[in-house]
């Protein structure tokens, strides 16, 4: 070997080694050193002596890894920048030694840089179409964009395209592509080399791709026809290749040439899947996303629209006869408005007084007209009915047998079988009943026609690349539970009429409980304490001392509007159920009118127990078998005892005739079950019980009766299916079973009536509308729409298919209960909630019109009341985050107050009126852009079409405007949308079904919010940069890192104000990379406020992995891990300090909670010995981090970084400093020989 130098270079004397001793060519450079200097100590070099100077590397891909790198090396592009750079190679790749895997992969990797991917595809585009001289032009202007001098560009591009043009018009597409390539790439690589271009050589490398292009091309063509599957195809071409291009060039093929095989194959491939199909997708992608979300489309071919057109046409009747006003015929001249009617019964208030009465509907006839009718004779009256009669058949198009079945059923259903031998034999009664119903089949006719004419709205046809083109069949199926249940199941018509029918049912129940919300909000009845005024004047009205009216005030109020006593807050609060009455009176629903009324409600606490022991009662009959008489009419008992329970409770009079048998099984089993039911089941049952025995003291099936009355009475409280609307008292229990509270009253009321208003209105009274989406549904659907349909029901929590048994629910809801108080109200979710704005609304909106929004709601009463009408501050994720059941317990009592006390509640509540009051303001802009008052924006993000798009995501109709204006009903329910979707508020339509699925919400708890923040985050972008606007990207850049930083800092002030410890934040306790990305991303709030979740996985002493598994495990997963450690440490601290060890328990027990803060509080109740060796351990970590982080980025910049980190651990934690020679060339070397040392052990 030459002569040893201590200074030359650690290569130089490993060559030299390597010369003499061919053993260490198997190693790489550094271990083929430590083997040398470990055998020959005076070998050792003085560059282990010298001062840490870490070469400055930069550039966009130095931070990629050596894969993508060496494909780079390879790459058309990376040795243009090579020869512009005046490099051998743009990456220094020396002691990179691939394996095969990594060979083919950066050989893949080489076709995908963008000048490489752009020769490919016009290489593989100019066979018979294109000529030589387009390939030439196309390479010359690529080389000179990325800085290859002129001459030497115009060479490569001369040559690399000579034989382009002749081989792909004889070999095909493949050929041009690799013919193409391959000449640019030799041409390229020999300038490299010696500074030349050699023709003869280029044109050998075209040839040579041109030639193994065409053949490849040819086989694949030909196996293709054959029916051989992707994998055979491109093994065989791979083969192919392999051998023959080793044999173009004369020699026998090596591993290295199968290698390089493999790669051009894969990388043509890849290349040609994104020049046919890809370009084209990312077209159709774009499109998608400028497209409405609910549009018109044809109704679908053979689905029967009429029962819907039916339905209308007759609510549409019946809102237009409820805006009559009628007048007696007598000398008061009273006038009087329908409220109702109901079989030959008409319900009407008088205008004057309000008084509420029933009339027979003949009875209304003859004594009450239309106010534009007083005046006409008997005569004259009866004539005009005729007439308006006969006006209404025509229209129709009736013919004359049409009216006489007409009037002959008409006849009939007043119990007279003569047909009429003329209109004028037809009583007034007949007369009203007939046009009443003409008019009823004209508005059907109506909308009828409109259906057919402007189709029926559908959810638009689902688009993802991904799913539904890249996926196979199978694959697509099974991760389809993924997907928004919007977009779940089949592209059906019927499915998607259906998701749009359910899109405008939340849209109409949100609208229903946000104006109610606001006439409470008016009449105090959302405050949780009455003023002074409100007291004195109550205490006077109803005669009771003022202590007694404050301390029992919102139930006395109850009374008192009950009583009729008129004073102001009676007044308003009848204002609210009025409301109420008439909302579901428009909705087609026929309620009756009570004067002064309140309804009658179980607390909710005691239904959902009574409904809870029905259901043990259930499964107890499961379990049990029929004893002589008692006939079973079921076949199987095991599957079919719901129905029974169900047919049971529906009239359990005729039950007990029809079934003796199975009523005297069911009433043993109850009679066995009660002892073991909850008190409030039992207290109840015995009122029921009573009741039945009044009517038969003898009565044997007693237990079975009684149940069946409270079964009736719970299933409609509990499932909301009239809600107190359209049912009549016939219910007598005491009063300590009925919610008193007129808040909360009112609050369920409006909760049940704006739900089945909404279901009425959009499924039909007895769900006719959702039995005929589901009859003509694909089989695939119908389980999908049946659990979406549970959700639109309220039925969801209660039906067994989708929740968890009885004794496990009740175990989980606790369970969930206490994640939240840790997790959230002891948690530090409040200040990273603080971000949220920043990745929602501001986002969506721009941050010009949040500023806007929250001034005028601060300043405009106007602006406020319009934006708390729109109802985007009705929902609380605590509600969520703790919900099985709606139970409301002292538990729950409890975590409601930590989370107020915490202030997250009040900051949610904030993020979404501030949401609401931003999207006000945008519908503003979005209008004046539509109608061409103004354009702003970049780009196109002032055109029309960018603002109409807009204006249709959130569910506004351009059409709408008129004047510059949009109406107030449109503008509300627009702005409580928005609220929904910025704000991540629970959405059945956009949440994949499983997250919203009772059962498995104990495991995905949390997990929804980060669900929906993803998707919002890409739903924007994708919608905005499809119309070229780019501003929610910058926004979500500029605006989310900077109140991020806000975030950030308040949780640190926190975790300091509980610890008493200097904030040190434990994501850098990891390398720098993994941790700004975890930082950033949790603070920025592309997870919002969930980013604390992970960030609590980041605590002192976990892994990066420890806190992903964290992040996707459930929460009370960690708690368990939690409760392990602390059993252990106990047993640990016993032994080592006996007695003393009781000392540590309180800090280790409030670690044990999994609660952020108070792991932080356990700081300041620990021993002194555990604070030193928490510390010790953390400083360990904190070197090595930083020791790492140098290593690893080798930039000066890196350790002026790390000194700065070693400062803030020292201003953090002085007395156990972390010193310059910590972290010193010394301590850098010794690092690396302990990651190569276990390296080896590997």
């Amino acid at each position: 070997m030459a002569q040893f130098n201590p200074n030359m270079s650690k290569e130089q004397l490993v060559n030299d080694f390597r010369s003499a001793d061919p053993s260490y060519n198997s190693m790489d450079d550094d271990s083929a050193y430590r083997a040398i200097v470990k055998r020959f100590p005076q070998y050792k070099l003085n560059i282990e002596n010298t001062e840490y100077k870490p070469k400055d590397e930069s550039g966009i891909t130095d931070t990629l890894g050596n894969i993508w790198k060496d494909g780079y090396n390879r790459s058309i592009q990376g040795m243009a920048e090579a020869i512009a750079t005046n490099k051998k190679q743009v990456h220094n790749l020396e002691n990179y030694h691939p394996g095969i895997v990594a060979d083919v992969a950066a050989g893949v990797a080489s076709f995908f840089q963008p000048l490489d991917l752009a020769t490919t595809v016009i290489g593989g585009g100019v066979g018979g179409v294109a000529v030589k001289g387009l390939a030439k032009k196309f390479i010359l202007k690529k080389l000179l964009q990325n800085r290859v001098s002129k001459n030497v560009a115009n060479k490569a591009a001369l040559k690399a395209s000579a034989f382009t043009q002749q081989m792909a018009s004889s070999s095909g597409a493949g050929a041009g592509a690799l013919g193409l390539y391959s000449g640019a790439g030799e041409a390229l690589n020999e300038y490299i080399s010696d500074g030349t271009i050699s023709p003869g050589k280029v044109v050998k490398a075209g040839a040579k791709g041109a030639v193994l292009g065409g053949m490849t091309g040819a086989t694949n063509a030909f196996l293709t026809q054959k029916g051989v599957g992707v994998i055979g195809r491109t093994l065989t071409e791979t083969t192919q290749f392999g051998i023959a291009a080793p044999a173009l060039e004369g020699r026998t093929p090596t591993p290295e040439d199968w290698i390089h095989a493999g790669g051009m194959i894969l990388g043509i491939k890849g290349v040609n899947k994104v020049a046919t199909t890809g370009f084209k997708k990312l077209n159709e992608f774009r499109k998608d996303a400028t497209k409405q979300e609910i549009r018109y489309e044809t109704v679908p071919e053979g689905f029967d629209i009429t029962k819907e057109a039916e339905i209308t046409g007759k609510r549409s009747f019946e809102n237009e006869f409820a805006e009559r006003i009628y007048t007696d015929t007598q000398k008061q001249r009273r006038e009087v408005q329908i409220l109702g009617s109901q079989g030959n019964k008409v319900q009407f208030r008088f205008l004057d007084t309000n008084e509420v009465v029933v009339r027979d509907k003949k009875i209304f006839s003859e004594n009450y007209r239309q106010k534009d009718n007083v005046k006409l004779s008997s005569k004259e009256l009866k004539n005009q009915r005729i007439k308006e009669v006969l006006q209404l058949e025509k229209e129709l198009g009736h013919s004359t047998d049409q009216k006489e079945t007409n009037r002959g059923l008409q006849r009939v259903s007043n119990g007279k079988e003569k047909l009429p031998r003329k209109d004028s034999d037809l009583s007034s009664k007949e007369l009203i009943d007939l046009r009443d119903k003409l008019t009823v089949e004209k508005y059907t006719k109506k909308t009828l026609e409109s259906l057919e004419k402007n189709g029926v709205p559908m959810q638009k046809t689902r688009f993802s690349i991904f799913l539904d083109d890249m996926l196979p069949e199978s694959a697509n199926k099974l991760l389809d539970v993924f997907r928004p249940a919007k977009n779940q199941g089949t592209v059906s018509p019927v499915r998607r009429m259906y998701v749009a029918k359910v899109d405008k049912f939340v849209v109409d129940q949100r609208r229903t409980l946000s104006e109610t919300y606001d006439l409470m909000s008016i009449a105090g009845l959302n405050s949780e304490k009455p003023t002074s005024e409100q007291i004195k004047t109550l205490s006077k009205v109803m005669n009771l001392n003022k202590s007694e009216v404050s301390k029992n005030y919102w139930t006395l109020l109850t009374d008192a509007v009950e009583k009729g006593i008129d004073i102001t807050e009676t007044r308003q609060a009848k204002d609210v159920t009025n409301f109420l009455f008439n909302r579901a009176r428009e909705s087609g629903a026929q309620p009756g009118y009570i004067e002064n009324y309140i309804p009658r409600i179980l607390k909710q606490d005691v239904a959902e127990k009574v409904f809870a022991d029905i259901y043990k009662i259930s499964n107890m009959i499961s379990k049990e078998s029929p004893r002589r008489k008692e006939e079973m009419l079921v076949k199987d008992l095991k599957s079919d005892y719901i129905d029974l329970i169900i047919q049971s409770m529906n009239n359990p009079e005729s039950f007990v005739k029809e079934r003796g048998g199975e009523a005297r099984f069911l009433n043993r089993i109850i009679k066995k079950t009660m002892p073991s039911l909850s008190k409030e089941t039992r207290e109840m049952h015995k009122e029921f019980e009573s009741q039945v025995f009044e009517q038969n003291k003898a009565e044997p099936l007693s237990k079975f009766k009684a149940m069946a009355l409270m079964g009736q009475l719970t299933y409609g409280e509990v499932f909301k299916k009239y809600g107190n609307l359209e049912s009549q008292r016939t219910y007598k229990l005491p009063s300590k079973f009925y919610e008193r509270d007129i808040r909360k009253l009112l609050g369920i009321y409006s909760s049940n009536v704006s739900r089945r208003a909404s279901e009425i209105k959009n499924f039909g009274k007895e769900g006719e509308i959702y039995k005929n989406l589901l009859n003509n549904a694909n089989q695939n659907d119908v389980p999908i729409m049946m659990e979406l349909h549970n959700h639109v029901m309220g039925s969801i929590g209660y039906n067994k298919q989708y929740n968890l048994n009885p004794g496990i629910k009740d175990f989980m809801q606790k369970v969930m209960e206490w994640e939240t108080s840790t997790k959230i109200a002891l948690g530090t979710a409040t200040a990273m909630n603080l971000s949220q704005f920043a990745i929602s609304s501001a986002l969506s909106a721009g941050y010009w019109r949040f500023t806007k929004g929250t001034y005028k709601y601060m300043t405009d009463k106007e602006f406020r009341k319009q934006v708390d009408s729109s109802g985007g501050n009705l929902y609380k994720y605590i509600n969520e985050m703790m919900g099985l059941s709606q139970q409301s317990d002292i538990s729950k009592k409890v975590v409601g107050r930590l989370t107020d006390i915490s202030q997250f509640n009040r900051i949610n509540s904030i993020n979404n009126i501030l949401a609401a009051a931003s999207a006000r303001v945008l519908i503003d802009d979005l209008v004046a852009v539509s109608v061409g008052k103004r354009g702003f924006g970049l780009g196109r993000t002032g055109s029309r079409k960018w603002a109409n798009s807009t204006l249709n995501k959130m569910g506004i109709d351009p059409a709408e405007i008129t004047q510059g204006k949009l109406p107030d009903s449109t503008v509300i329910n627009a702005i409580g949308k928005f609220a929904v979707k910025t704000q991540l508020q629970k959405d059945i339509l956009a949440d994949p079904l499983i997250l919203n699925r009772p059962m498995m919400k104990p495991f995905l708890q949390f997990k929804s919010f980060g669900l929906r923040q993803y998707n919002f985050i890409t739903d924007t972008l994708k919608f905005d940069l499809a119309h070229g606007n780019f501003m929610p990207l910058l926004r979500l850049a500029a605006g989310g890192m900077a109140t991020g930083a806000v975030a950030i800092k308040a949780k640190e002030l926190m975790k300091q104000l509980a610890s008493g410890e200097k904030a040190y934040d434990p994501a850098t306790f990891f390398e720098a990379d993994a941790s700004e990305i975890v930082e950033n991303v949790a603070a920025i709030g592309s997870f919002g406020f969930l980013g604390d979740f992970l960030m609590a996985g980041l605590e002192e002493g976990r892994s990066m992995s420890g806190a992903l598994a964290f992040f996707a495990s459930p929460p009370f997963m960690s708690d368990i891990s939690e409760l392990f450690k602390f059993i252990e440490a106990l047993e640990r601290d016993y032994k080592n300090y006996q007695g003393d060890f009781i000392k540590r328990v309180p800090s280790r027990a409030l670690r044990m909670t999994g609660s952020p803060l108070l792991k932080d509080v356990a700081k300041r109740i620990e021993t002194g010995g555990m604070t030193q060796s928490r510390i010790e351990f953390l400083r360990g970590r904190r070197k090595s981090a930083i020791i790492d982080s140098v290593i690893k980025a080798g930039t000066p910049e890196a350790y002026q970084d790390a000194l700065e980190d070693m400062r803030n651990w020292n201003s953090s934690y002085p007395l156990y400093p972390i010193l310059v020679t910590d972290i010193d060339y010394k301590a850098i070397v010794k690092r690396k020989m302990q990651k190569a040392k276990k390296q080896r052990q590997v």
